[in-house]
C-alpha cells in the first residue's frame, strides 16, 4: 500500500490533466509528452549544471525557462492555435541575435597548473 502511494505521487505531476485528451482514450492513464519531455529536459539540465556549472546568463536563462515550461504550457493549451503559431514565429526571430560564450570542454582532462601534486 505504501509503495503504491508513494508510485502514484511520484507519477501524478506527469499525467494529462486536459480532459479531452484523455476521453478521447479508452484507458485510465495517459502520459503528458510535454510533461515527461520537461522533466527529461530539466534532468539533464540539472546534471550539467551538477558538473559543469552556470557558465553566464544563458546558461541562467536556460534554466529559468525550463522552470516555466510548465505553466507555460498550460497557458498555451488555452490559446487559439493562430496565436500559438504568432508566438513562436516572434520567438524563432529572435534566434541568432546577442552574444553567445565560447564553447570549450568544462571537464578538466588535465590536471591544473595551479595544483602542485602535493598531499594536503
Amino acid at each position: 500500500m505504501k509503495a503504491r502511494s508513494i508510485a502514484l505521487a511520484i507519477l501524478t505531476p506527469l499525467l494529462e490533466k486536459n480532459v479531452i485528451k484523455t476521453m478521447s482514450l479508452d484507458i485510465p492513464v495517459v502520459f503528458s509528452m510535454s510533461r515527461v519531455i520537461v522533466l527529461a529536459f530539466a534532468t539533464a539540465a540539472l546534471h550539467q549544471i551538477w558538473h559543469a556549472g552556470i557558465a553566464g546568463w544563458p546558461d541562467a536563462t536556460l534554466a529559468i525557462a525550463i522552470v516555466l515550461a510548465l505553466p507555460i504550457l498550460g497557458a498555451l493549451d488555452r490559446l487559439k492555435p493562430s496565436d500559438v503559431a504568432e508566438l513562436a514565429k516572434t520567438l524563432v526571430e529572435r534566434f541568432g541575435v546577442g552574444g553567445v560564450r565560447r564553447v570549450a570542454n568544462t571537464y578538466a582532462q588535465e590536471p591544473s597548473k595551479f595544483d602542485d601534486h602535493r598531499e594536503d
